[in-house]
């Protein structure tokens, strides 16, 4: 069922996310459609949750009963949650921590402060705090850090760079309010994507993100989690959507296109080939160098 667009606006994600979906939405929702009827689909299930792009996108335009995110980064669950749960908190404290930094007089100071903020970060991260002034630390480090990554070590401790900027703005409060109602209708998981099969079924649409195989050695540029998602969970995720099909739940799959790189590399085309495999063009805009960027090629599962 269409959803009311008064009550259900234009919502960006509030966080900047290596591979996020926002402008391609549109896009993997059209390819979709052609098998999909979302008008038929009461759950939304995002296993691989990120900036969530994907969800504000549908949840926008669907009125779904029932919606699902999980992601592995407790970090960032505990950012959906404070949103979710304790908004008027979470924007006190990005005012607060918004306006020290702008205020201070040169990027030396500013620097002095990010590295400030990044250690209690990781102090946070270390005793596994989950609180407002956590998630209000990590919107800070998004927005000032170099280019919007998220990285850990083999520690697990955030070690991104200073991004050296002059002014900040953390968040538009309208739209983070708007984001805070959207998600009262949603179950906010950390955990493992295997967690969502309890959700599978005929009106469900699954879509799934996950770490992206590398099209070179140089492509990973980072782990946003103290994991790797190497080929064998990429083939333990397709057997996973096996499970989902079985129940004749519906899903979407985004990933590399090895063809790329390799003309010859079949291995999602093998992987997939119960399913429709399209390939769809997509801005890379994560690499530091502006030679790097441009369009490439994506796979899109669907089923």
């Amino acid at each position: 069922m269409a959803a009311d667009s008064e009550l259900f606006p234009v919502i960006t994600p509030i966080i900047k996310w290596a591979g996020g979906k926002k402008k391609l939405a549109p896009t993997i929702e059209q390819a979709a459609s052609h098998q999909i009827d979302f008008s038929t689909i009461d759950t939304y299930v995002e296993p691989f949750a990120g900036g969530a792009s994907m969800l504000l996108y549908l949840a926008t335009k669907y009125r779904f009963k029932h919606q699902v995110i999980l992601d592995i980064n407790p970090e960032l669950i505990n950012l959906y949650r404070q949103v979710r749960d304790h908004l008027n908190d979470l924007m006190t404290g990005l005012t607060a921590i918004q306006a020290t930094y702008n205020a201070l007089p040169d990027l030396a100071t500013q620097k002095e402060n990010f590295y400030a903020v990044r250690s209690a970060f990781n102090q946070g991260i270390l005793a596994g705090e989950a609180s407002v002034d956590q998630a209000v630390r990590f919107m800070f480090l998004n927005k000032t850090d170099f280019n919007g990554l998220y990285r850990v070590n083999a520690k697990g401790t955030f070690n991104v760079p200073f991004g050296q900027r002059k002014q900040v703005n953390l968040f538009e409060a309208t739209n983070l309010t708007d984001f805070s109602r959207l998600l009262q209708n949603t179950e906010i998981l950390l955990g493992d994507y295997r967690q969502t099969a309890q959700y599978a079924g005929p009106k469900t649409f699954f879509y799934f993100d996950p770490p992206y195989r590398p099209l070179s050695d140089s492509a990973s540029f980072t782990s946003y989690a103290k994991s790797s998602f190497n080929d064998d969970a990429q083939v333990e995720l397709a057997g996973f959507t096996q499970q989902l099909a079985a129940k004749e739940a519906h899903f979407a799959l985004s990933n590399s296109d090895p063809h790329q790189s390799d003309p010859d590399d079949n291995f999602f085309d093998d992987l997939y080939a119960d399913f429709t495999i399209q390939r769809i063009q997509a801005a890379r805009m994560i690499s530091a160098r502006a030679k790097g960027r441009g369009n490439v090629s994506e796979l899109l599962v669907i089923h």
